[in-house]
């Protein structure tokens, strides 16, 4: 196994995992539960961690997950029905339901 990701949270880590999953790449996130530890022992040892169970995937792992996290913020998207500013990722406004432009 290698790791592959170090994670701000444990959210973050959650999400990488199931983008490599996506991809068929078998992951595992080591530390999920130190946070409780902080302050005993080190900040950077108690940090989320992502691993990969085969080795040979690594590469494309982290590949991977440079595109994800190097990819842009998608722009807002005001409701054309009732003016609502959306995040950029909705496909519904999330104010009055009506469908927001691709």
């Amino acid at each position: 196994m290698k790791r592959v990701h170090i994670a701000p949270t444990l959210l973050d880590a959650q999400l990488a995992a199931d983008a490599l999953s996506s991809l068929g790449i078998a992951t595992h996130i080591f530390n999920a539960n130190a946070a409780g530890a902080l302050g005993e022992v080190p900040f950077m040892q108690a940090q989320p961690e992502v691993w990969v169970e085969d080795d040979a995937q690594a590469a494309r792992a982290r590949e991977a997950l440079a595109g994800l996290l190097d990819a842009p913020a998608r722009a807002e998207k005001v409701c054309p029905r009732c003016g609502e500013v959306n995040p950029g990722n909705f496909l519904s406004c999330w104010q009055c339901g009506g469908a927001l432009a691709a």
